[in-house]
C-alpha cells in the first residue's frame, strides 16, 4: 500500500490528511438565564439614566401645565402628569439603589436617600391637596 493517491498520481499534501476543519466543533460561550439578561438590560446605567430622564421631564412638563391651566381640569391633569413624573424618578431611584450592587454602596444610600427626602419634600400629589 502506497497510500492515497489523486487521480493525477500526486499523493495528497500534509495539509489534507487528518479531520476535516470545517467538521470541528464550533465554540460556543456560555448561556446566561432569562433573568440575568434582562436584569443586566433594564437596571444597567442607560436605562437609570432614562427613567431619570423621563421622570424629570414629566415633572416638568406637569408643572407647566398645572400652571398655565385655566380651568381646574387642566390642573388636575397637570398634577397628574407630575405626579406620574415623580413616581417614575423615585422608583428609578429606590430600584437602582436596592436592586445595582455593582455599584458603591455610598452612591447606592444616597439614591435611596434622596428618593425618600423627594417623596417627602415635594411629595407626590402637591397640586391636589393645596
Amino acid at each position: 500500500m502506497e497510500g492515497i493517491k489523486m487521480v493525477s498520481g500526486q499523493s495528497p499534501g500534509p495539509m489534507q490528511q487528518g479531520p476535516y476543519q470545517m467538521y470541528q466543533p464550533v465554540y460556543q460561550p456560555p448561556q446566561r438565564s432569562t433573568a440575568e439578561t434582562l436584569k443586566t438590560m433594564f437596571l444597567s446605567d442607560m436605562m437609570l439614566a432614562i427613567f431619570f430622564g423621563i421622570g424629570l421631564l414629566l415633572i416638568w412638563l406637569g408643572s407647566i401645565v398645572y400652571g398655565t391651566a385655566n380651568s381646574h381640569d387642566g390642573q388636575d391633569l397637570g398634577s397628574i402628569v407630575k405626579s406620574f413624573g415623580m413616581l417614575v424618578l423615585t422608583g428609578g431611584m429606590i430600584v437602582g439603589g436596592l436592586v445595582r450592587h455593582d455599584m458603591e454602596k455610598s452612591v447606592r444610600a444616597v439614591l435611596i436617600f434622596s428618593a425618600a427626602l423627594l417623596i417627602i419634600f415635594v411629595g407626590f400629589w402637591t397640586g391636589v391637596l393645596f
